[in-house]
């Protein structure tokens, strides 16, 4: 499922500084093996550097301040997603990324 491989990309690009830097640097590479839709590998590959690197330091600090990490990394994501991905990113994705509220 595409939707998985988005988050995986997303995940390892926030805890892996290395995976990063080769997703903005050779993104064909970085993408290679995971399962998108021609819109998701578009929308990734249109994430701006700098951008996503401001939201990484933001979700750093605010993990390093909670005790369950995992809760602020999907609220953070879901509230500045547009931010760093883009307004069009989540398309047709559902925004709840698994949130049962």
């Amino acid at each position: 499922m595409s939707l998985e491989s988005v988050q995986t990309i997303i995940g390892r690009a926030v805890t892996e500084p290395k995976y990063r830097e080769l997703l903005f640097s050779e993104p064909e590479k970085a993408l290679e093996g995971y399962e998108l839709t021609k819109e998701e590998a578009a929308a990734l590959k249109g994430v701006e550097q700098e951008k996503f690197d401001a939201v990484v330091g933001e979700l750093e600090e605010r993990i390093s301040k909670v005790s369950d990490p995992l809760s602020v990394g999907k609220e953070f994501l879901l509230e500045s997603g547009d931010e760093f991905l883009g307004p069009g990113f989540w398309g047709g994705l559902p925004r709840t990324l698994g949130r049962t509220r």
